[in-house]
């Protein structure tokens, strides 16, 4: 699979490189994009992060998901750039996996797209989303082709949950196994 990543200033470090690892090592393909205009990233803890391209080195609607890190950067600079809402439209409206983490899933939320859904999200961003069913006791959430996680914390098992969309439970849990060494 080709998995599109959204990248910006402020973005949360382990969600998006440990998200990254996971599903590298269980064969799909991450590509970090920067919202940026440029290919260098000032994440929220350490000092700077490369990517290979900037959004408008890529065509999106190739891409088989959209993954959606957390952090500052997903409610301070994500919601004035436009194409970030253009791109949720267009996976959710083609029911490609939309997998957003931490403080992320309100920018799906905010667009009505969680509305009937299970969802979890960092707490006090639940007031951003439009309807649906928030499950704050929840880790990460799946419900139809959405895919929410609570915060850094659960970045593995959400990249984990990634994987299974496409790969199905049975080659989870032999990613899962390996990622503990066993």
């Amino acid at each position: 699979m080709k998995l599109l990543m959204l990248m910006v200033d402020g973005f949360e470090d382990v969600e998006a490189i440990a998200t990254m690892d996971v599903l590298t090592r269980g064969g799909d393909d991450v590509i970090p994009v920067s919202l940026m205009g440029r290919k260098e990233i000032n994440p929220k803890v350490f000092p700077r992060a490369m990517v290979e391209y900037t959004i408008n080195e890529i065509d999106y609607r190739k891409f088989d998901a959209l993954i959606i890190p957390g952090g500052p950067g997903s409610f301070k600079i994500m919601p004035g750039i436009q194409i970030v809402s253009e791109m949720i439209e267009y996976f959710a409206e083609k029911h490609k996996l939309v997998a957003a983490i931490c403080a992320a899933p309100h920018l799906i939320g905010k667009m009505g797209y969680l509305s009937d859904k299970n969802y979890t999200v960092h707490p006090g961003f639940e007031t951003m989303v439009v309807g649906g069913h928030y499950l704050r006791e929840c880790g990460v959430v799946r419900d139809g082709d959405f895919i929410t996680a609570k915060s850094m914390y659960y970045s593995i098992e959400f990249g984990l949950a990634i994987h299974e969309y496409f790969h199905g439970t049975n080659s989870r849990d032999k990613l899962e196994k390996s990622l503990q060494g066993e």
